[in-house]
């Protein structure tokens, strides 16, 4: 892949940029947050980060509907990182792969583009930014039970990661919202009194949305923008409202709104009753993300494991124009919103965060009519990306070109890949086309037996990766579409009535 233009922070001075990071820098020529070469750690875009809440679904015998599963969510849960990572020397490194991919919905032979990023930080040495954190607390009687206590772990488990820098404000809301606790700095004195104050949590009333997440906004508003801070808003939720407004725009605005500062939204969504919608779209906006939290080995996973990543994003605003060569047309993107405009498609995501693990998007070319995908093509697609980095007010813009060698090392009975991570891609893509033909059965719009035997051959396909690679996560996930493929055999009674109240 020719390389324009590696992004490397230029529109901040170097050492302002490591400060925003919360990163140790080592001064000298070249050097960013991470030092030279590569870092263990991964870039993943914003929104939807897991597909827990399908999985529940799924292993409560039901068939997921659509509106609460997402490409990008499948994605986040497995790494999928690009080989020449070690090459980069920069916070963020644009990266892409193909491979030649024959999709379980049996829409023909297409390349499949991975676009992403590689970073040179290194989990031993990051730090994350001090946090201006206020908490939004649904407390309605519709969180009794499982759902409260399951927001108590979570809370007590985050207070558990905070350290004298941080400064929490904690507001809980039914009918109406309260601060129970101002933003207070989490010495040891602060993390008790925030211990307490979660203790206390207690189920009551009608669910406001708005009030408490506009309260929790104002504790964070006031000491904004402070340099080298993450400010940040967290919803812990069932997403029902009833009380105030309950149109989604109403949300959205607000978190826009907020966002303009630059003070970000992380949502968690608790219960297989989840108004996924609200969650999902709030976390698309600029410095959101989205997480279920389906029992505890997830709420350690997020609140424990990597809360430090969960918090810190990296940039904003990505936004790429994919140009196919001669001879070829666009199919699908996964993982990002698309438009489809004559002569190239246009993806993005609002952010991008540190993980420990690589993500990306995916774009589908497929050849002519007629045309078979050739043995491999110098160039069958450039792309123009551009992001602006936290704390720059420019952005970064540069340019990439995308070969095709034939795919190899990396291959299957249904994929060819020149990469790791685009040959993963392959497979999970084929697991959310099953996940959506379940869903176009519940729908009436496809035959339960062609749902069945397109969930069937995804669980097939993934269990041939898994066994390739010998990755237990794929397999895991051959074992949910055996799964679903069973509640699919059951009938449209188990077909799940996505909540909206939109």
């Amino acid at each position: 892949m020719t390389r324009l233009r590696l992004p490397s922070f230029s529109s901040l001075p170097l050492a302002r940029a490591a400060a925003l990071l919360g990163l140790a820098l080592t001064t000298g020529a070249g050097c960013s947050a991470g030092g030279f070469g590569s870092g263990d750690l991964g870039v993943t875009p914003g929104g939807v980060q897991d597909n827990r809440l399908a999985r529940e679904l799924i292993e409560g015998g039901q068939i997921p509907a659509g509106e609460t599963f997402k490409a990008e969510g499948i994605f986040s849960e497995h790494d999928l990182p690009f080989a020449d990572a070690d090459s980069c020397e920069a916070i963020l490194c644009p990266r892409s792969a193909l491979a030649r991919h024959e999709p379980v919905d049996g829409s023909g032979a297409q390349l499949l583009i991975q676009i992403g990023f590689a970073t040179n930080i290194h989990a031993e040495s990051f730090e994350r930014r001090p946090l201006n954190l206020a908490l939004a607390v649904d407390i309605s009687g519709s969180m009794s039970g499982e759902k409260i206590e399951a927001v108590r772990e979570a809370l007590h488990t985050m207070a558990d990661q905070l350290g004298e820098g941080d400064h929490v404000a904690l507001v809980a809301f039914d009918e109406e919202a309260e601060l129970r606790l101002k933003s207070t700095a989490m010495d040891s004195s602060g993390r008790a009194a925030l211990h307490a104050e979660i203790d206390d949590l207690r189920v009551r009333g009608g669910t406001n949305i708005e009030a408490g997440l506009g309260l929790a906004f104002e504790q964070v508003a006031p000491a904004a923008g402070g340099e080298g801070v993450e400010d940040r808003v967290m919803l812990l939720t069932d997403a029902q409202p009833n009380v105030g407004a309950t149109g989604l725009d109403s949300f959205l605005g607000m978190t826009r709104y907020y966002a303009e500062a630059e003070i970000g939204t992380s949502v968690f969504g608790v219960g297989l009753d989840l108004g996924a919608e609200l969650a999902q779209e709030m976390s698309t906006v600029r410095g959101g993300n989205y997480f279920f939290l389906a029992d505890a080995e997830a709420i350690k996973t997020v609140f424990a494991e990597e809360f430090d990543y969960v918090v810190t994003p990296l940039a904003y605003d990505f936004e790429a124009t994919v140009r196919a060569a001669q001879g070829w047309t666009f199919g699908e993107a996964y993982g990002a919103p698309l438009d489809q405009p004559s002569e190239g498609v246009e993806i993005g995501a609002s952010t991008l965060f540190l993980s420990t693990r690589s993500g990306g998007i995916g774009v589908a070319l497929r050849p002519g009519e007629g045309d078979a995908i050739p043995a491999s093509a110098d160039d069958v697609a450039d792309f123009d990306l551009s992001y602006v980095p936290v704390g720059a007010e420019a952005p970064e813009i540069f340019a990439e070109s995308v070969p095709w060698g034939g795919g190899g090392p990396y291959s299957a009975s249904f994929v060819a890949a020149d990469d790791l991570g685009v040959f993963k891609m392959a497979v999970l893509i084929d697991e959310y086309l099953a996940l959506k033909a379940g869903a176009a059965f519940c729908d009436s719009q496809l035959a339960q037996a062609d749902a069945k035997a397109r969930v069937l051959e995804a669980a097939a396909r993934l269990d041939e990766v898994a066994t390739i690679l010998g990755d237990d996560a794929l397999a895991d996930e051959s074992d949910l579409m055996l799964q679903l493929a069973d509640n699919i055999d059951g009938g449209a009674g188990n077909c799940n009535d996505s909540l909206s109240y939109y």
